[in-house]
């Protein structure tokens, strides 16, 4: 519960105002409601795009689950909120500093990577994974300007 509240501050201490709001919903650490501003100089732009993290108890050991709940279109993001994002791939880890120098960093799941994950998935949709196969193939490989 301590990592997980660790997570929420650090998301509020280091994403700009009105990036990124993080509500609980019905009080619920373990269950986050994250509103998401769309990034200047995408076609998300002035939009604000909500998704769920439910953590489990097991969390950081265990990653979170996620689901899109704002309707949009792209090519990793499908129209039941799927999200294509490997929650063990090492971006989405934090990399955490022991109390001795020379002992190696540690990794463990983070909701602030995750949260950098969604909000570089605006602006850089990857078509290689793609869960909406004619937006990774049409619009974002052949038409880009439009998508």
């Amino acid at each position: 519960m301590e990592v997980l509240k660790a997570d929420l501050r650090l998301i509020e201490q280091e994403l700009p105002q009105g990036t990124c709001q993080v509500d609980l919903v019905d009080s619920n650490l373990f269950h986050w409601e994250v509103a998401l501003s769309g990034p200047e100089g995408t076609p998300y732009r002035g939009g604000t795009f909500r998704f769920w993290l439910w953590f489990p108890v097991e969390y950081p050991e265990k990653a979170p689950r996620l689901k899109c709940l704002t309707p949009m279109y792209h090519c990793n993001i499908d129209r039941n909120g799927s999200v294509c994002l490997d929650m063990d791939h090492e971006l989405l880890q934090l990399k955490v500093a022991g109390p001795d120098p020379e002992v190696e960093q540690s990794s463990r799941s983070s909701a602030y990577c995750i949260v950098q994950a969604l909000l570089s998935l605006f602006a850089a949709p990857v078509p290689e994974n793609a869960l909406v196969p004619d937006a990774g193939r049409s619009l974002w490989r052949q038409w880009r300007r439009r998508y």
